[in-house]
């Protein structure tokens, strides 16, 4: 036996007068439908077209675009919590690379270190060369001192080679002495040389002998003498040597050059310069407050505009580089054109909706490029982020 549960209108809470209105008003609504299909269907011999978001009538391909610089739109901040000193410029000026934009109030206090910093390296600098130029006169006095010992060891040997030429004399006395006593040995001529003679020669190479000896020695030891002295010159000069290139090598201002650099980075933290020349679009910083870390200055370069389509994925296979594009708006003042100069790789979701309520806005799209032609720059460039219509030519 299959039961069930009566649930009146009363006990849902819905009144009959409820339910009656809410009837009338969707009957009322299918009638204006199907009086409008039919309407049309009288007219133009057929019920409403489908609205594509992607192609015209012409075939061309249709989809909407964002004109933006080139460039992009540089978003200028600060370090968060300095405060703001001064803002240099109002949106519309055009500006250089390095021009100052807004100064922070740390910017006179990094000035002045920077100052006092170079100071001391320029003092530091002083010093090196004052301790460079001492080292290569001590490098020169060193090397003078090695030749002096040099020309000392020469001399030595020199006069240990005349010393050696005595030996001779000594060698020449021996020979003398042997022939007079090889006479005096001989019977027949003992007569031509007395033993007074002989005695002489003796004496003679005694005397010579000793003072080859004491020659010798003193030669000997002016060498030695000479060898020490140059030994020494040479370890004067290796370390004189050593600590030029020491001082050329490691100079020691080198920490002030790299604490000045610190320096400097801090000083362009506190002060914020334009990257590049272009236009001021907004100043969003005020004297007085401090920098929270949004951007305080935008700008662009506006020479040159692109404009960003969104191309229906199913489209994209027909857009080639080069390819001629229109945009238009009622915001600007005439059409512009441009011609395709990139093409996206990603795929991604639609960002931009059409105006006409019923093209479609959930396709996926690609990315396409658009440089604008150079006529039409000053046209595009008064309306930034604008979207417009875009419209590729077959």
């Amino acid at each position: 036996m299959i039961t069930g549960h009566f649930i009146s209108n009363r006990s849902l809470g819905v009144s009959q007068s409820g339910l009656m209105g809410g009837r009338r008003f969707f009957s009322g609504l299918i009638g204006w439908i199907i009086l409008l299909n039919a309407v049309q269907g009288a007219v133009l011999g057929g019920p409403f077209p489908q609205v594509s978001a992607t192609k015209d009538t012409s075939g061309s391909i249709v989809a909407q675009g964002r004109l933006q610089p080139t460039g992009g739109i540089l978003k200028l901040s600060a370090v968060p919590g300095d405060r703001i000193e001064g803002v240099r410029v109002e949106p519309g000026a055009f500006v250089e690379a390095g021009q100052e934009l807004v100064v922070l109030e740390s910017a006179g206090l990094r000035r002045l270190e920077l100052q006092i910093a170079e100071l001391k390296l320029a003092d530091a600098v002083s010093m090196h060369q004052t301790a460079l130029r001492q080292a290569e006169l001590g490098l020169e006095m060193a090397q003078g001192k090695l030749r002096s010992a040099e020309q000392i060891q020469t001399q030595a040997r020199s006069t240990l080679e005349l010393v050696g030429k005595q030996s001779q004399l000594l060698e020449s006395l021996g020979e003398q002495i042997r022939g007079l006593e090889a006479i005096r040995s001989n019977p027949r001529l003992r007569g031509a040389v007395g033993s007074l003679e002989v005695e002489a020669k003796r004496n003679q190479k005694m005397a010579a002998e000793v003072e080859y000896e004491r020659a010798l020695q003193g030669a000997n030891q002016s060498i030695q003498s000479a060898e020490l002295l140059v030994a020494q010159a040479e370890g004067v000069v290796r370390e004189a040597r050593e600590a030029s290139e020491q001082l050329v090598g490691n100079p020691g201002y080198r920490p002030l050059e790299k604490q000045i650099e610190l320096l400097r980075l801090q000083l362009g933290q506190a002060t914020v310069l334009a990257p590049g020349s272009g236009t001021v679009l907004g100043v969003y910083g005020v004297a007085g407050e401090r920098a929270s870390g949004l951007p305080l200055v935008e700008m662009a370069d506006l020479t040159q505009m692109s404009c960003l389509a969104e191309v229906h994925e199913s489209d994209v296979g027909q857009v080639r580089l080069g390819q001629i594009a229109e945009m238009k708006s009622a915001s600007l003042s005439r059409t512009i054109r441009g011609k395709v100069r990139r093409i996206d790789r990603v795929v991604g979701a639609s960002q931009m909706r059409s105006a006409s309520p019923l093209a479609r806005s959930d396709f996926r799209s690609i990315g396409v490029w658009i440089q604008i032609d150079p006529e039409d720059v000053a046209v595009a460039s008064e309306r930034l982020q604008l979207q417009v219509e875009v419209r590729l030519e077959k």
